[in-house]
């Protein structure tokens, strides 16, 4: 069976951290750890109030924490900012 990669580095933080995930749920003010845990899991994407938090309770920028969506938002900008350039120096 091939493992899959996790998406985010929450679990990571959160570990040296040295919270629990019941503890930080509970800062996040979530009823329950199993939010947190889709979050590290990569099941769910954090609305951008939970991610902020994140930053906040691991004192992590979120573009650390979600490295992998940030430098392939970051590319697919840069790409299409390329395209436009182009485009415009055509007309």
């Amino acid at each position: 069976m091939c493992k899959k990669i996790n998406p985010n580095h929450l679990w990571t933080y959160r570990r040296k951290k040295g919270i629990s995930q019941k503890r930080a749920a509970f800062l996040l003010l979530h009823k329950t750890s199993s939010q947190l845990s889709h979050y590290e899991r990569g099941v769910k994407t954090p609305n951008l109030k939970n991610a902020l938090k994140l930053e906040i309770l691991y004192d992590v920028p979120v573009a650390f924490l979600f490295r992998d969506l940030f430098l392939t938002l970051s590319r697919d900008i840069k790409n299409k900012e390329a395209a436009l350039n182009k485009m415009l120096e055509k007309e």
